[in-house]
């Protein structure tokens, strides 16, 4: 469960990160931003746990019905945002910003959306649900709200999943061959064009591989989850709820095993299985991979 709501949160924001890095940013921002990324990498994930455990957790419990109404309201105002400025680009003083920099006029509106957001929060928590969402969601619903819960993983897990999918599929993006895009241009069609029909297929058999190598690295996590999720033997899909993966059960549980008890022979079991998941992941995303080079790579 928490590694699929990580890459619900991952994968949209590191692809789509890599196609604007690849394909349309100045060189000089993609100079900044990989490297960046990049570093995002190497921060330990005990402190990415910790911080999602004693910082964010306590946040989000404050204001989540601030934090859903954010996730409706950013698409919207962001789209907003990007159509006004294909209106005012005319404005001479707007002509100004060379290409490739236009998202820097969307950071504003980005902050001032989740400011937006967040301070309609408790006014529509107080209006509509009578000024205590958990204990009405509880009422309503009969769902308790764990303050560590699958949103807090999906955005800790997806945290230190981005940069490895990121780096991947910008790489993979990068390495198809400028001829390609010169062509397609040279036709007629727009860069988004060229990327969507040209770049995007040329490079997924590496995008999807990089997809699959976040997917087994938030599969084997253990400190994030060990941390974030509260350790809940909870198996369902619900997002207020945390959950006990393998690789956490496995942390917890084997000081106190005996050896050769049951509890140690159950998290040995634990342990093949999941190491099971991620070869027979590996594999199938080999096989798929080596499908789309061949299908794509005579280009």
């Amino acid at each position: 469960k928490g590694t699929a709501y990580a890459m619900l949160f991952a994968v949209p924001l590191a692809l789509l990160g890599a196609i604007y890095t690849s394909n349309f940013a100045r060189p000089a921002f993609r100079a900044f931003i990989k490297p960046t990324v990049e570093i995002m990498a190497a921060i330990p994930t005990v402190i990415i746990g910790f911080l999602a455990a004693l910082w964010f957790a306590p946040i989000l419990e404050r204001s989540v019905v601030g934090f859903f109404l954010s996730a409706a309201l950013i698409p919207t105002f962001l789209l907003v945002g990007v159509l006004a400025w294909q209106a005012l680009r005319k404005i001479s003083v707007l002509k100004r910003i060379e290409r490739g920099w236009e998202f820097l006029t969307l950071i504003p509106v980005l902050v001032v959306t989740v400011y937006i957001a967040l301070r309609l929060g408790p006014y529509l928590e107080l209006t509509l649900f009578d000024g205590n969402f958990s204990l009405w969601m509880f009422q309503e619903a009969g769902v308790r709200y764990d303050p560590r819960n699958s949103i807090v993983i999906a955005f800790a897990l997806g945290f230190a999943v981005i940069p490895i999918i990121f780096t991947i599929a910008e790489d993979s993006l990068s390495n198809v061959p400028s001829s390609l895009r010169a062509a397609s241009l040279a036709m007629g069609a727009s860069r988004w064009q060229t990327a969507w029909r040209v770049v995007l297929p040329s490079a997924s058999p590496g995008i999807f591989a990089g997809t699959m190598i976040g997917f087994g690295r938030a599969i084997g996590e253990t400190m994030i989850v060990l941390m974030a999720t509260g350790n809940t033997a909870i198996m369902d899909w619900s997002l207020f709820n945390g959950m006990r993966p393998l690789s956490a059960n496995i942390a917890v549980e084997i000081p106190e095993a005996p050896v050769a008890g049951t509890l140690y022979r159950v998290l040995f079991l634990s342990a093949v299985i999941l190491f099971l998941m991620t070869f027979v992941l590996n594999t199938v995303a080999e096989i798929v991979r080596q499908r789309l080079r061949r299908k794509y790579g005579q280009f």
